[in-house]
């Protein structure tokens, strides 16, 4: 079949393409060769005839253009395959809210890629993000050890403040530590310093206040022995008394 195109004062007309039973993006790249073949036939047709176009140059145009739409392929290629690589990895994607302007970020796992009229979708929590929104791949253990200081960070806040600590909260602070000392060294470098001074500074306030009831319960005995004594001297002096009564002559 003959190819043609309507020329109007010199200018091709684009009268569209007809479209077949491929995928959008297999007609997209069809519209694209039609397009290019109509402007080389356009272009012998109406070339100068004085100086006509030698075929080695149609042959030179039509290569050129052959592997642009090689290197497109190819790049589509090398998309799909990164794409596919991150199927089972922890990923970030930053989306951005077309009415506000504001970026928000969801980290997950991806379930799967999908390719749709060209785009390339990740699946994460049974949602696709184009890959496009695409911020950070993380390795798990990264994750991992962020969430923890996260945790850690979580518990600290949830306490009450140093100055309103009783010994109460001893098991509070001990069971801060405790989660503390679980994590890992890599884990424990993602805690801000000045958490682990806090806690620090709460378990020596906890200590002085365990001090401070400790004395008061030596007090409490204390004074608990000296009203014995006291008891006791004057039950000996009622005891004498009834003595030397008994014992004084008629």
């Amino acid at each position: 079949m003959a190819l043609t195109a309507i020329v109007d004062n010199g200018k091709i007309v684009d009268t569209g393409a007809t479209t077949s039973s491929n995928s959008k993006s297999e007609n997209k790249n069809a519209v694209n060769e039609d397009m290019f073949l109509s402007l080389l036939v356009a272009e012998m047709k109406y070339q100068d005839p004085l100086e006509p176009t030698s075929n080695t140059e149609w042959v030179s145009q039509y290569a050129t253009f052959t592997q642009i739409e090689q290197g497109t392929e190819m790049q589509k290629s090398v998309k799909q395959l990164e794409a596919a690589q991150l199927v089972g990895k922890e990923v970030i994607m930053k989306t951005t809210n077309e009415v506000t302007g504001e970026s928000s970020y969801f980290s997950g796992i991806v379930d799967y890629m999908y390719v749709e009229e060209g785009e390339i979708f990740l699946s994460i929590g049974e949602q696709l993000y184009n890959i496009k929104d695409l911020d950070t791949v993380v390795n798990s253990q990264y994750m991992a050890a962020v969430q923890a200081a996260k945790d850690f960070q979580t518990m600290m806040d949830q306490l009450p403040l140093e100055n309103a600590l009783t010994s109460q909260d001893a098991s509070l602070v001990e069971s801060v530590r405790a989660a503390y000392n679980k994590m890992s060294d890599y884990e424990k470098g993602f805690v801000p310093k000045d958490y682990v001074e806090k806690l620090e500074k709460y378990e020596q306030a906890i200590i002085r206040l365990k001090g401070t009831d400790n004395t008061d319960d030596i007090e409490d005995v204390n004074e608990t022995e000296d009203e014995n004594s006291e008891e006791v001297t004057e039950t000996d002096n009622t005891d004498e008394a009834s003595d030397s009564t008994e014992n004084k002559p008629e």
